[in-house]
């Protein structure tokens, strides 16, 4: 599996068909050999687009702009997505950036293809920046447009089966997106920049022939809305499960929610709907246990929503997963402690519970990006610096590593142990006899599982002998079945110093 299908190549090219275009998606998670595909390309190139999140995304985008300027020096390069879209200027002062396409881009993108194609100057076009004599232009912005709710998308474009992947409801699950835009103005998030607090949707009838033929065609039999926020509307919520539910076909589904909309809007009988249509899952970002940094963060929700949330999903057979993150400029430890109680108070209301807990790393465009440069965050300075701005390598100058180490401890020991040794991926030891399944018997499924309970139950990590053993153990396991094995087994890729 490669990933999520590129929903937002596949809206553009959807949106430009009928054009006097022809428009190819390449995405290089499935493209083995960009270099020899950029080599068999013709002279009749019109641009090149290259769409990028902060991060990774840039180096690899970087890259393939470089092969395609060695061979096409005089075709521009247009860069769209959220990162030019957060900072244009900086992105288009690089030199292999020729054209910027700021913020929603369907009607942007189409206007500048025919002011390409037709020899226009790209004054006219609204929403971009270019270059122009070795001067850069920053156009009007683009007003915000309706423009997903007539959309066919058409997946023809991409190679689906390479996106397929598993989840524990469904073994041909993908994505799709229903909407765009949320109302909320979180202070780790840019959607708001974008969209300011709009929500744009797509028509449910269109939507619903879109999942009958990745049914029929594709044998898809689970999907994960991959909507900003899937419920902010509950009558159009409640108009596609009704319809979903007449279908001669029943598929499993998940999506994301802000919980306070979801508690105060969606009542008993539609969350039972909701669970009826083939629901399985609930994903809110919880964020914080501490009241404090939920303000901070503008989440317009509080700790006891997350609780009262979970036992609702409970209670109607819907499964939790929470989004947590700590270490936010500004606040104190005592929060990553709060955050660790809230996610074991959940877990004693659903012992299925499902959880992450990210490293806070800040964003250009979000709320909260000025405080973390005004705690000392360095930001970076050109789109190389920004392509090693990634959550596993960003270290906020105003956290100890102490903190760190103690979420790792949290989230690899403290929780799955108190829970009770049944995940299959948390034995530690390497000796393959007898002697391990002792070790692990007396050692791990008894000691250290009733220390982690005895910790979590009295709130004490102090003297945190335990949790470096397990860690360690995982370590050794992990360098083992990586450069003994070349099995890549590493459990801390996204949590490491």
């Amino acid at each position: 599996m490669a990933g999520r299908v590129p929903l937002s190549l596949l809206h553009l090219y959807s949106y430009l068909k009928g054009e006097d275009f022809k428009v190819r998606i390449v995405d290089e998670r499935t493209s083995p050999d960009i270099p020899a595909l950029i080599n068999g390309l013709g002279d009749n190139v019109l641009c090149f687009g290259i769409s990028s999140f902060t991060g990774i995304q840039i180096a690899n985008g970087l890259r393939i702009a470089s092969l395609l300027k060695a061979k096409f020096p005089q075709t521009p390069v247009v860069w769209g997505g959220w990162h030019p879209t957060s900072l244009p200027e900086q992105t288009l002062k690089h030199p292999l950036v020729d054209i910027v396409v700021r913020g929603q881009g369907e009607e942007t993108f189409r206007e500048l293809l025919r002011a390409l194609s037709g020899g226009k100057p790209l004054s006219g076009v609204k929403g971009i920046s270019y270059k122009l004599g070795g001067e850069l232009f920053h156009n009007p912005d683009r007003e915000l447009l309706p423009v997903l709710e007539k959309l066919r998308l058409d997946y023809d474009a991409v190679e689906v089966e390479k996106y397929i992947y598993k989840q524990p409801w469904g073994d041909r699950a993908i994505g799709v997106i229903t909407s765009l835009g949320c109302p909320f103005k979180c202070g780790f998030c840019a959607v708001a920049s974008v969209y300011k607090c709009h929500t744009f949707y797509r028509n449910i009838d269109l939507l619903l022939e879109e999942i009958d033929c990745l049914v029929e065609k594709h044998k898809i039999n689970a999907i994960t809305f991959d909507d900003d926020n899937f419920f902010v509307s509950a009558r159009r919520v409640r108009e596609f499960c009704e319809k979903l539910l007449k279908k001669p076909y029943k598929i499993a589904w998940d999506a994301g929610a802000h919980v306070g909309l979801l508690l105060k809007h969606y009542d008993d009988d539609t969350l039972k709907l909701i669970k009826d249509s083939g629901c399985r899952q609930l994903y809110i970002g919880a964020e914080s246990g501490s009241d404090e940094v939920l303000d901070l963060l503008a989440k317009e929700a509080t700790a006891a929503q997350t609780l009262e949330y979970v036992k609702k999903m409970k209670a109607v057979g819907i499964g939790s997963f929470l989004s947590t993150m700590a270490c936010f400029p500004g606040t104190s430890s005592e929060d990553i402690y709060m955050t660790m109680e809230m996610l074991l108070k959940c877990r004693d209301i659903d012992p299925d519970l499902r959880f992450r807990l990210f490293y806070y790393t800040p964003y250009p465009a979000t709320p909260l990006y000025a405080k973390a440069l005004e705690m000392g965050m360095k930001e970076p300075q050109s789109l190389e610096e920004w392509s090693q701005h990634t959550l596993r390598k960003f270290k906020a100058p105003w956290i100890k590593s102490l903190y760190r180490k103690q979420i790792r401890y949290f989230y690899f020991y403290y929780f799955p142990y108190s829970t009770g040794i049944k995940h299959t991926d948390l034995k530690i030891g390497l000796l393959n006899n007898i002697f391990k399944k002792i070790f692990r018997l007396i050692f791990e499924n008894i000691l250290l599982v009733k220390l982690a309970r005895w910790r979590t139950k009295n709130s004490n990590y102090r003297f945190q002998a335990d949790a470096f053993f397990v860690i360690q153990g995982h370590r050794l396991k992990s360098f083992y079945n990586h450069n003994i094995r070349k099995q890549t087994l590493d459990l801390f890729a996204d949590y490491e110093d």
